[in-house]
Parts: C-alpha cells; sequence; structure tokens
C-alpha cells in the first residue's frame, strides 16, 4: 500500500499511486447498448482505477463502464499520442454542489465518480485508433 500524507494531518493509504492529471476521458456504460458515450477529464487516476466528474446523473455503484483514456505524446519510446482502453467497475459516486440557489436550495450539476481498473491496459497509437467511445 501507497501512504502519503496531506498537508492537513490527513494520512491516506491506497494500493496504488495516484497521478492528479488531466486527460481526456470517454466512457460508455456496458449494459447500455447503443446509448451515447460520455467525454469528460479525469482529476486523477492510477494503475488502479480512475477519478473524474461528470454530468451523467445515472451512474451508480457496480456499472461496468467501457474506458478510453487520452495519453499525449512521450519520449523516442512512445512518441505518438494514444488511447489506453479498459474496463472498469463504478466504486463511489457523489453529487458535487455547484452552488446554492438563490431559495437556500443546494444545486448539484456534476458527479464525482471512482471506477477501479477491472481488465489489463490496451494501447492504441493514433495509427490504429478507433471511434469506440
Amino acid at each position: 500500500m501507497v501512504s502519503s500524507e496531506k498537508g492537513s494531518g490527513f494520512k491516506e493509504k491506497r494500493a496504488h499511486r495516484r497521478l492528479y492529471i488531466r486527460l481526456p476521458l470517454g466512457y460508455r456504460k456496458r449494459d447500455a447498448g447503443r446509448s451515447k458515450g460520455f467525454r469528460t477529464m479525469t482529476i486523477n487516476v492510477s494503475t488502479g482505477g480512475v477519478y473524474f466528474e461528470t454530468t451523467d446523473e445515472c451512474l451508480q455503484v457496480g456499472d461496468i463502464l467501457d474506458f478510453e483514456l487520452g495519453i499525449p505524446p512521450g519520449d523516442s519510446r512512445f512518441p505518438l499520442p494514444g488511447r489506453i482502453a479498459n474496463k472498469g467497475k463504478v466504486v463511489r459516486t457523489a453529487a458535487i454542489q455547484d452552488q446554492e440557489l438563490e431559495t437556500g436550495v443546494p444545486s448539484y450539476s456534476r458527479f464525482g465518480v471512482a471506477a477501479q481498473f477491472q481488465e489489463e491496459f490496451k494501447i492504441k497509437t493514433s495509427e490504429s485508433l478507433s471511434e469506440s467511445v
């Protein structure tokens, strides 16, 4: 387990170290048939999963998602932009309060979602990208 301390004295214990990075993320519920996919940005990513925010209010704990995560070009060993494809299971969702309306009622239009990866990563380079999500 990775243990790191944050400035507030909070001690975090995780199996995988998080990388706080905004990368393009596309996803679709696996059992949703031909329903539209969603596009968003990651908040953080690890080899074990991903956390992102979305306006998709239908996600529930236990849902299985197909992901495509955009990766920027790297050094000479991986010079092409690409995508990492994976399947994930939603393990946590939470409404994010945007603002409080004049009536004092909170407004929620975004949801934070944590998903745990369920498969090995499949890397697609720009030469082999498909429009799957």
